[in-house]
C-alpha cells in the first residue's frame, strides 16, 4: 500500500505498529537485514571521489559481525549495559559499527567532531561518558589532537582509536581494528537485555550553545523510525542511496544509514567528510551516475551548491529521488531541482527528539513544494496555542500559526537532564519542536519558522521565511537567512543575509529593491540586505541563525554608537552570548577624549538603552 494522503496513514493505523513490526530494537534490525540479505552490499564507501579511487565494500553479513565484535570488544573492556561511549567519528564504516555496536552493548554517544575539545568533553561529562572510539589522523586530521585535551579532562575515560594501523602505538589507548579482530562475531558474549524502553543513544541537538542539550533515543524508537522513515518510498533491497550526511546527526545516522540498512538498501558513503568535501559537491553527479543511485539529496544549503555543478554527459536515469529536510527549503530551489533533473523533491521534516523524519511529502502522492508534508504513521501532529509556560491553551484552526506539537512512540522520553525538558516535553505525552507552522485541510504541514525566528516589529509579527523565500527568487542569490535587526523604536526590524551564487553579482539596494516587488507585505520588507562570503551553518549543514543574529545585533549597536564616536571616544562593540542575559552587547571603552566614565557610561545608556538586548560598558 502506498502513501499518497493523510486517509492513507490514517489506515496504516489500523494495524498497531508492533504488529506491524517484526525488529524490536538494533540489533533485531541487523539480524533481520543480514538473514535476507546477507551477501548483498549494504554499505559502499567511497575513500576519494575519483573513478580509480579505492572502494570498500561491506555485506550485511560482514556489517552484522562486525556490530557483534564491536559489542564485545566493549563488554571486554568493562564497558556496561548503562555506560555511555561517545564517538567522534566521520563517515567510514567502522564509524557505523561502533554506533551501532555502542547501541547494543551500552549506550551510544556520537558528537559533532567539529566542535573544539572543551566543548566536547562539556557534552561527553553530561553523557558521563566512559570510553571513547574517536578517528586517528589518517583518517581526518582534526580529531585526533582534541582526544589529548578530553583525556586531560577526564584521565578514568578508555580510549579506542580507529583508522591507526601505520600508526605508533599510544599508552592507554586500545586499537580498535586489532582489538576488534579478535572477539566472537558471531554471536553477543554478554548479551544485554534489550526492550522496546532500553536506552541506545544520546544525541545533542544540532546548533546548541551553552549546556548540551542530549535527546535520549531509545532502541523501540530506533525500530519505528528505521521502517517509518522508508515507508513512503515504497522502494525495495536493491535501492542505492547516497548519504553525503554526517553520522553524529540523525538525518545521517537513521534516515541516511539505519532505515535503509534495515529494509535491504545498500549506503553510498562520499568520503568521511561527505558533503563537506567540496571534492563530493564539485563530483555529485560523477558518484551518482557510477553507482547508479536511486535516492539522493542532501541538506539545503548542501543543495544549492551542487545544483550549481554541470551536470551535462551524466547519465542520471538511475535517480528516482531526490530527498531534503533538516531546514526550510526554497521552494524555487524544488522547483529548479524537479525542473532540470526530472525526478521529484521529498521535502520532509524532522528533529533530533523525534529520531529524524515526522512528517515527508509523499513521494508518490501530491506533493506541496513548500509544505513538509504528511505525517507519518504512528505519529501524532498538533498545532497549537502554547502559553510561555508551556500550557496548552487551544488547537489553533485549520491554517492558523502555531506550535508544531507531536506525540508518538516514535517522540523521545525527554532529555538526559530533566531540566531541559521544560518548555519541551509538555503535557499528555506533547513535545513542542520550538517551530511554528499550520495545518491545511488535507493535512499538510506547513512550517512557518521557528518560534523564536519570529521577526516583531512594533508587535507585528513577520515571518522570516517569507523574506527567504522572496530573495531565493532572485537569480543571483543562493541561500537567504532573515533575521531581527534590533531596534530602539520598533523592537525589531527585518533584515536578510545571502550568499550569492558564485560567479553572481548582485547590491544590497538591489536586492532590497527585489524584496519590495516580491514581498506583498511592507512591513516585512528587509530594511538592509547583507551579502556575506559564506553562511554561517552548524555542524549538519543548517544555517546557523545564532550566529547571524549577533551579526545583526553588531550591526545595530555599531550604528548606534556613531553619535559617541563622532565627539572623540573610541568605543569598539562585541556581541556575545551570555548565560544569564543570552545576547549581550559589550562597550569598551578605550579613549574617553577627557569625559569621565560616569559621563560616558550615561551617554551609552541613552544611546542603547531603547534596545531590547542588554549592554554593558567596560573602560580599558
Amino acid at each position: 500500500m502506498k502513501i499518497r494522503t493523510e486517509a492513507d496513514v490514517v489506515e496504516y493505523e489500523k494495524v498497531p505498529v508492533w504488529q506491524r513490526l517484526k525488529a524490536q530494537n538494533v540489533l533485531d534490525l541487523l539480524e533481520h537485514a543480514a538473514a535476507a540479505h546477507g551477501p548483498r552490499i549494504a554499505i559502499r564507501y567511497l575513500a576519494g571521489t575519483g573513478a580509480a579511487d579505492p572502494v570498500r565494500d561491506v555485506t550485511f553479513d560482514a556489517l552484522l559481525r562486525a556490530t557483534r565484535q564491536t559489542a564485545n570488544l566493549l563488554r571486554a573492556e568493562g564497558i556496561g549495559p548503562d555506560d555511555t561511549v561517545t564517538l567522534l567519528m566521520p563517515s567510514v564504516p567502522e564509524t557505523f559499527f561502533a554506533l551501532w555496536g555502542a547501541e547494543i552493548a551500552a549506550v551510544a554517544n556520537p558528537v559533532n567532531y567539529f566542535l573544539d575539545a572543551v566543548q566536547i568533553a562539556g557534552i561527553m561529562k553530561e553523557a558521563r561518558a566512559r570510553a571513547l572510539i574517536a578517528a586517528d589522523a589518517s583518517i581526518f586530521p582534526d580529531i585526533w589532537p582534541k582526544v589529548a585535551a578530553i583525556r586531560a579532562q577526564m584521565p578514568e575515560l578508555k580510549v579506542f582509536r580507529v583508522g591507526a594501523s601505520d600508526s605508533a602505538p599510544l599508552s592507554g589507548v586500545i586499537e580498535f581494528e586489532a582489538a576488534c579482530a579478535a572477539q566472537t562475531p558471531d554471536r553477543l558474549v554478554a548479551p544485554r537485555a534489550i526492550g522496546r524502553d532500553t536506552l541506545a543513544a544520546l544525541f545533542h541537538t544540532g546548533g546548541t550553545t551553552g549546556l548540551p542539550k542530549l535527546a535520549q533515543h531509545t532502541h523501540g524508537a530506533l525500530a519505528i523510525a528505521a521502517w517509518s522513515n522508508a515507508l513512503p518510498f515504497d522502494l525495495g533491497p536493491g535501492t542505492v542511496l547516497l548519504n553525503p550526511l554526517p553520522q553524529f546527526h540523525v538525518g545521517g545516522s537513521i534516515f541516511g544509514a539505519l532505515s535503509p540498512i534495515a529494509n535491504g538498501w545498500t549506503v553510498v558513503i562520499p568520503t568521511p567528510l561527505g558533503a563537506r568535501n567540496p571534492n563530493v559537491v564539485r563530483e555529485y553527479w560523477s558518484i551518482v551516475e557510477r553507482h547508479k543511485v536511486t535516492v539522493g539529496g542532501a541538506v539545503p544549503t548542501s543543495l544549492a551548491a551542487i545544483m550549481n555543478v554541470p551536470r551535462e554527459g551524466h547519465d542520471l536515469s538511475s535517480l528516482q529521488f531526490f530527498v531534503t529536510g533538516g531546514s526550510t527549503v526554497p521552494v524555487e530551489l524544488i522547483r529548479r531541482i524537479e525542473r532540470e533533473l526530472k525526478v521529484p523533491v521529498i521535502e520532509g521534516y524532522g528533529m533530533t527528539e523525534v529520531h529524524c523524519y515526522s512528517t515527508m511529502n509523499p513521494p508518490h502522492g501530491e506533493r506541496r513544494p513548500g509544505s513538509v508534508g504528511l505525517r507519518l504513521p504512528y505519529l501524532e501532529v498538533r498545532i497549537a496555542d502554547v502559553a510561555p509556560d508551556g500550557t496548552i491553551r487551544r488547537d489553533c484552526a485549520q491554517g492558523e500559526i502555531g506550535h508544531v506539537l507531536m506525540r508518538g512512540p516514535q517522540v523521545t522520553p525527554g532529555y538526559l537532564d530533566p531540566r531541559h525538558n521544560a518548555g519541551a516535553m509538555l503535557a499528555e505525552g506533547w513535545l513542542d519542536s520550538g517551530d511554528l507552522g499550520r495545518l491545511d485541510g488535507d493535512g499538510y504541514v506547513w512550517l512557518t519558522g521557528r518560534s523564536k525566528d519570529l521577526i516583531i516589529r512594533g508587535g507585528h509579527n513577520i515571518d522570516p521565511v517569507v523574506i527567504e523565500e522572496a530573495l531565493s527568487r532572485h537569480p543571483a542569490v543562493e541561500t537567504a537567512a532573515a533575521v531581527g535587526l534590533p531596534d530602539t523604536y520598533a523592537g525589531e526590524l527585518p533584515m536578510a543575509f545571502v550568499q550569492l551564487r558564485p560567479g553572481a553579482a548582485a547590491t544590497p539596494e538591489e536586492l532590497r529593491e527585489f524584496c519590495r516587488k516580491e514581498i506583498p507585505e511592507r512591513a516585512a520588507v528587509p530594511v538592509q540586505v547583507v551579502p556575506i562570503p559564506v553562511m554561517p551553518v552548524t555542524g549538519v549543514g543548517k544555517i546557523f541563525k545564532p550566529a547571524l543574529r549577533q551579526q545583526a545585533a553588531q550591526r545595530a549597536f555599531e550604528a548606534a554608537l556613531a553619535p559617541l564616536r563622532a565627539e572623540g571616544v573610541r568605543a569598539d562593540v562585541t556581541v556575545r552570548n551570555d548565560a544569564t542575559h543570552g545576547t549581550l552587547a559589550v562597550v569598551r571603552i578605550s579613549d574617553s577624549d577627557g569625559q569621565s566614565n560616569d559621563a560616558i557610561t550615561k551617554r551609552c545608556n541613552d544611546l542603547l538603552g531603547g534596545f531590547q538586548l542588554r549592554h554593558v560598558v567596560e573602560f580599558a
